[in-house]
This record gives C-alpha cells, structure tokens and sequence, in this order.
C-alpha cells in the first residue's frame, strides 16, 4: 500500500509542484489550501506524512503542528514545514513545536526528495 501525504500551502501552485514530483515516485498525495481544512482532513482520514506551509489563512502551520503533536491521535504523524520564513527563530520554533524537517522557499525538487528520505528512510 502506498504512503499517503497531505501538501498543505495556501499557493496552488506549490500544492501541484509537491503532488506531481510525489504522485510520480509512486505516493497517494491529497491537497488542502489551509491549515483548518488540513486539520479537518487528518482527522478525518489516515496519513502517512503532513508537508505544510506556516503563513496560511485560517489556521496557520504552527498552529496545525501544534494540533498534530498535541493529539495521541495523529502525533506519531510526520510533519515537513515547508515555508517562506527563513529566520533562525523561525526554524527553531518549528522544532520546538514538534516539526520533524523545515524546509524554507524556494526550494528544489532535490530538497524535498532530501526531507523525504529522511521521513521514510527511503532512497530515491
């Protein structure tokens, strides 16, 4: 059975450029283009792995892996910020939160690959 991922970004075309590249490696990827609409999917429904922006209407990405990780439900979920805020603070308080990889914008097909294998322990 293949890994589900869910791409979270309010930018579509950031959703599509992670499906495509995931889809093509043999993934099952589902979208949503908020972090409210993110958590009433992981609750909903099973993922393997979130990859999720921070800066997003209705509920931001700190606020979705502060929801996952405070849940015994979903916190064993695996959680990639992928986001445009490149400080160190920013970095670090995604961590603190529970995050397992941060990735900043704009980032290479070759990047996200890397923080894959790293989730999944797989090579590509």
């Amino acid at each position: 059975m293949s890994k589900r991922i869910l791409v979270v970004d309010d930018e579509e075309v950031i959703r599509k450029f992670v499906k495509i590249h995931l889809m093509k490696l043999g993934y099952e990827v589902d979208e949503a283009e908020d972090g409210q609409k993110a958590i009433e999917k992981i609750t909903e429904e099973k993922f393997d792995l979130i990859i999720c922006d921070v800066m997003m209407p209705n509920k931001s990405g700190w606020e979705v892996v502060k929801e996952v990780k405070s849940n015994p439900e979903m916190n064993e979920i695996p959680i990639i910020l992928l986001t445009a805020k490149s400080d160190d603070a920013d970095m670090f308080k995604g961590y603190e939160l529970g995050a397992n990889y941060y990735m900043t914008k704009p980032f290479t097909k070759d990047q996200l690959l890397y923080g894959m294998k790293l989730m999944f322990e797989e090579t590509f």
